[in-house]
């Protein structure tokens, strides 16, 4: 009996627009013919209606698996591949794109003997097989409509918006029409001056290139070389009427690292590391519009990457409006190629100096946002899918017969029955990759340990901006671990694209070597008990670490193996410590290299609520951490003035309050804050006569905190009565009896025992507790409910905790409501001839009701700390602190570009 062959046609069903299809009615019928069973799954998307296929002699049948071969255009999900069948389709695993290996493991595992489009090439490997002219074709008109669209937000009106979307037209001769019709208006009217000449670049001359030059070519035009192209523009010498283009090809984007040598593409593609990028510095200053139409593997440099298009735009060397990114390749040739797009929503704006995507599904207003406009649909032919399929067809169908008829279970060097140009296209057989293709597996590796991994441990509030900060770079692989489930799904319910979450008992040794060990970047953002764990086990694995709070001692002593382990473990990297440091370190560097001598250095810095939002009588609330918050209101704090070192104990901190004048409107005031003597070796100003650091409140705020350490509310002291579940809840008033003089046998308010409390003691340094000054203390107590018989103690151990937990309750910001923050520095500089200046600098920065401006504020530092280590473009190790040049010049910036930014003054003395 002899054998009837069977060839399935997949429907395509990866997205709404995907109508086309790898054969048209045409070859179904022509294999029909000669004898070959079809079967086409039905499909009410695909241009072609299932009747004609039906005409033509398939079969419509929703079942494949009888079939020999299945081909499809793109990828097969992983249940419909069914083992040791031929399927043919685009599997995008060639680069071992990390998105497909599941699907090749799979497809192994399952045996299957898969041909590649993409490798089905003749013996001077050009492609045989492929849409790429009408992906060229689409993207050219798409990107001719986009950037009308742009150029009108921008305050243009020009003819580009009066061409459509590709898929709007029936066929590509209609949309061809469209574009000679706005040539023409090109040439009557020109565009506006300020956009001449107005330039585009074409990356590489292969078919997709050809299909967009296609295009353009069909507008007012001149083909220029990138350097007339440069000329060009450095002259302004462009015609209103006309369009200038240009073809970039590999010797614009390399030049050898030998300047005595001449640019060799042999040598090139062969051995790209002898070559370094030009195209950045020498030719993307002087481009209007890209339309990237490359091959590009990460073994050759860049076009462009994130770095450099930020600094292109910072320095104003940009007249960069838009980006047909045609090979829609992720991180590749132009690095800052965030995402692709669908025919849905085919643009977004990317914003260079924050890398943040704007786009329509989250920003009505996106259109209006700075940044380069970006077309990256990744399925542009579909936009001409009847003309497409047919071409595509007519090149694929010589090859279907004897690909339909082989024997797969052959020995795949005894494939012989089938020509060898579809030969050279399997990539897998028997369970494994075929010869031409095993560099996939060393290439996977290579792309697994080049992946930058970062972890962040903790997913607190504060963490929030970390995560979402370092998600925006998808080639950033980030995980978020926590010991609690729920604060990760709350991390995930702020920022959902985060690749990994991890339960993680940092205590468990073993499993955070571990996990550790996957990673690149740690950043902590828990205790500094766990963070010295997690530290210890960053030098075993040899991975840098991030951590915003202050190095301990025994963060301290793991300073040299740190080096000897050549990571770094970076501390103080939040807001106090952390942006102070950086602001700091960069104005008394640059005093210091011009000659200045630093003789004074203050620093205010306070978390506040909003004027609007301080509606309580201590002026205060919380956003963050009640604990971490009083803490440092009995710490001790030491300092130097007028070259004398000041100590005061923490039980006086608050007796030592003074008026701080950054702003008149606002009646602040401040304390010492801890001990800030070793800032002077750590910003090199060991000669300085004052060095002081405080902390900033509103007015009042003080006077109640200096009266609960008098009483005793902030003793830490483990008090058996306020352990959970030995003994009765004590209520506020109860609680505080307990802490004041009682005089037996009188029964006497707490409210007046309160009162004699503080009036037998004395302030600091003259002004006491006097009547005025208690009754307001009396009221904030009352009003905190501290004299109330029905609130209840928390039963948290100590008064300390206790009181913690009381004010977070009464502290707490509404929904509505949002945070301040006030970071103030003040410089004595003495320069040369004796002359002395006072410079400033002041950060204010407000929250809003999504996140707080203290999780912000500390939190996008260490990120963007994070993304500097992931980089490689820090290079300092050991236990530090971020006063380095290295470390302060671009996390400033990149903290500018965030909305967090100073305000600088300068005074000389009157001589």
């Amino acid at each position: 009996m002899t054998k009837v062959y069977t060839l399935g046609i997949r429907r395509e069903d990866k997205n709404r627009w995907e109508r086309r299809a790898p054969l048209a009615p045409s070859h179904v019928e022509e294999l029909v013919k000669k004898g070959i069973k079809v079967l086409v799954q039905p499909s009410t998307l695909r241009n072609y209606p299932n009747s004609l296929y039906e005409k033509a002699g398939a079969i419509i049948q929703e079942d494949l698996k009888e079939c020999d071969t299945i081909i499809a255009v793109k990828e097969v999900p992983s249940e419909y591949l069914y083992p040791e069948k031929t399927y043919i389709f685009f599997s995008h695993t060639i680069k071992a794109q990390p998105y497909n290996m599941p699907m090749l493991d799979e497809i192994n595992k399952k045996k299957i003997r898969l041909i590649d489009y993409e490798r089905i090439t003749d013996e001077q490997h050009r492609r045989l097989v492929r849409f790429g002219s009408f992906a060229g074709y689409a993207g050219m008109i798409d990107m001719l409509h986009a950037l009308g669209d742009r150029l009108l937000a921008k305050g243009f009106s020009t003819p580009f918006l009066h061409v459509g979307y590709s898929y709007v037209y029936s066929k590509l001769e209609s949309a061809m029409e469209a574009v000679k019709a706005i040539g023409e208006e090109i040439s009557q009217v020109g565009l506006p001056d300020d956009l001449l000449p107005f330039t585009f670049a074409f990356t590489s001359d292969g078919a997709v290139s050809q299909g967009a030059l296609k295009i353009f070519k069909l507008l007012p035009h001149k083909m220029v070389t990138p350097d007339e192209m440069v000329d060009l523009v450095k002259n302004k010498k462009g015609e209103r009427g006309i369009l200038y283009g240009t073809i970039i090809t590999a010797e614009h984007m390399a030049a050898p690292i030998d300047e005595t040598k001449k640019f060799d593409k042999k040598e090139y593609y062969s051995d790209p590391s002898k070559y370094k990028p030009i195209f950045f510095e020498k030719y993307a200053p002087y481009i209007s519009c890209i339309i990237n139409c490359m091959y590009w593997e990460d073994k050759f440099p860049r076009l462009i990457t994130i770095r450099q298009m930020e600094q292109l735009v910072e320095t104003n060397n940009s007249r960069l409006i838009g980006v047909a990114d045609i090979s829609a390749d992720i991180n590749g040739s132009l690095e800052f190629l965030m995402r692709t797009t669908s025919i849905d929503s085919p643009l977004y704006i990317y914003d260079p100096k924050t890398q943040e995507v704007h786009d329509p599904t989250t920003d009505q207003q996106y259109m209006y946002r700075d940044g380069i406009l970006f077309l990256a649909v990744d399925n542009l032919p579909t936009e001409f899918p009847r003309e497409a399929t047919q071409w595509f067809g007519d090149h694929l169908c010589k090859f279907m017969e004897s690909v339909i008829k082989s024997d797969p279970t052959r020995p795949f060097e005894e494939m012989t029955d089938i020509a060898p140009e579809i030969k050279r296209a399997i990539i897998t057989c028997h369970g494994s990759l075929t010869p031409a293709f095993q560099y996939i597996t060393e290439l996977r590796k290579k792309r697994e340990a080049a992946i930058r991994r970062i972890l962040v441990i903790g997913a607190s509030y504060v963490s929030l901006p970390t995560i979402s900060y370092l998600a925006r770079n998808p080639s950033h692989v980030l995980t978020v671990a926590d010991i609690s489930q729920d604060q990760i799904q709350k991390a995930l319910e702020y920022e959902p694209n985060v690749q990994k979450t991890i339960v993680l008992d940092v205590s468990d040794q073993e499993k955070l070597d571990k996990i550790i060990g996957n990673h690149t970047v740690i950043v902590s953002m828990v205790s500094s008990e766990l963070t010295y764990e997690i530290a210890k086990s960053c030098v075993r694995k040899k991975k840098h670490m991030v951590y915003p709070g202050y190095i301990t001692p025994e963060l301290e002593s793991l300073n040299q193996q740190a080096k000897d382990a050549g990571i770094t473990l970076l501390n103080e990297i939040g807001l106090e410590p952390g942006i102070d440091h950086l602001e700091a370190a960069r104005v008394i560097n640059e005093a210091k290299a011009q000659g200045g001598k630093i003789r004074t250095f203050v620093s205010w810095c306070g978390g506040l609520p909003a004027p609007e939002s301080s509606d309580n009588p201590l002026g205060y609330k919380f956003s963050w951490s009640p604990r971490a918050v009083l803490a440092g209101i009995i710490s001790e704090a030491q300092f130097r003035r007028d070259g004398r070192i000041i100590t005061i104990p923490g039980h006086e901190l608050y007796k030592r309050v003074q008026p701080v004048d950054i702003f008149p409107a606002l009646s602040l005031e401040g304390v010492p804050n801890r001990n800030c003597l070793d800032l002077a070796q750590t910003y090199g100003i060991e000669s300085v006569n004052t060095l002081f650091r405080g902390t900033i409140r509103y007015k009042g705020f003080c006077q109640v905190m200096e009266a609960a350490v008098e009483i005793g509310l902030l003793d830490s002291t483990p008090c058996s009565f306020l352990e959970q579940g030995k003994g009765p809840v004590l209520s506020w008033n109860d609680a505080l009896r307990k802490l004041l003089p009682t005089p037996q046998g009188e029964d006497i308010p707490t409210q007046e025992l309160f009162r004699r409390k503080l009036r037998t003691r004395k302030g600091y340094p003259f002004k006491g507790y006097d009547d005025d000054k208690i009754t307001a203390i009396s009221a904030v107590f009352e009003w905190l409910g501290l004299f109330s018989h029905e609130i209840k103690v928390s039963q948290s151990g100590s008064y300390f905790d206790s009181f913690c937990q009381h004010l977070k309750t009464k502290l707490e910001f509404l929904p509505s409501e949002r945070d301040l923050i006030i970071l103030h520095h003040i410089f004595g500089i003495e320069w040369e001839g004796g002359k002395h200046e006072t410079k400033t600098s002041t950060l204010v920065y407000y929250g809003d009701n999504d996140i707080s401006a203290v999780a912000t504020t500390i939190g996008l530092p260490v990120a963007i700390a994070a993304e500097l280590l992931v980089e490689g473009s820090a290079k300092e190790t050991g236990v530090i602190r971020p006063v380095a040049e290295e470390y302060y010049k671009p996390i400033l910036k990149a903290l500018k570009n965030e909305g967090i930014k100073f305000l600088h003054t300068s005074e000389f003395d009157q001589i």
